[in-house]
């Protein structure tokens, strides 16, 4: 199978992803139909399409302004729900990832044949910062954290970095057997990328509570110098 053939069967599977909910979490490929952000290219890296912030960060909001932060991003109409931890889409065409097994790998790409994918990313204001809209109690406690799923890619196997300009030179791909390209130095794999922000509530921990049987040893210790004081004869 020549690598034409390769990027087909892949854009079918990304397709096929964001035709159908349900295969989100496994590809993290379909788009919010309650999102309208830009998206966003660069080779390697990550690009934020960064909102201005509407409130200060670490800023204990008030009912008011809360609902003018939801006034401003609910849309037109007002009626679009509004996230406590807002993220960005992004398109990113990574160098290399990381598989389930926390093993980087490096990504195939050959000329225009390059490997994109979208990104969920918590936004740069919001990101390990208190949860918008939180109650003022529990604010402290909240934490906006970015979350990960994996997505199907063609990553290089472990040990094939002296055959892989071999095939460049000849620009073929074999065909599959299995997951892996018999002798070509590719495999298909799942790497992971950023599929979210969340929002996270640690548990305040408990303070020691001093029992009541300390309680009676440390009034006994304090009443046992007046016991033993002697007795004078008058």
């Amino acid at each position: 199978m020549r690598i034409e053939a390769l990027i087909t069967l892949v854009a079918v599977v990304w397709l096929t992803a964001v035709l159908c909910p349900r295969l989100t979490a496994a590809n993290n490929l379909t788009l919010s139909s309650s999102r309208s952000p830009k998206e966003h290219f660069f080779h390697g890296e990550h690009i934020s399409d960064l909102v201005e912030p509407l409130e200060e960060p670490h800023k204990q909001n008030t009912y008011r302004d809360m609902q003018m932060i939801l006034r401003k991003e609910g849309g037109k109409d007002g009626l679009e729900p509004v996230e406590c931890c807002p993220s960005v889409l992004e398109m990113v065409q990574p160098l290399g990832g990381r598989t389930r097994e926390d093993m980087y790998v490096s990504l195939y790409q050959d000329g225009e044949n390059i490997q994109r994918f979208y990104e969920y990313s918590c936004r740069a204001d919001v990101l390990n910062k208190p949860c918008r809209f939180a109650d003022r109690k529990l604010s402290n406690q909240s934490r906006c954290v970015q979350k990960y799923s994996f997505s199907y890619a063609i990553v290089q196997t472990p040990g094939s970095e002296h055959r892989r300009h071999h095939h460049r030179e000849h620009h073929r791909f074999p065909a599959f057997s299995g997951n892996t390209v018999s002798g070509s130095g590719w495999t298909l794999d799942y790497i992971r990328v950023r599929s979210g922000c969340s929002c996270e509530v640690m548990p305040k921990p408990r303070k020691k509570k001093i029992t009541a049987s300390k309680a009676r040893r440390a009034k006994s210790k304090q009443r046992q110098p007046r016991d033993q004081e002697p007795d004078f004869e008058t």
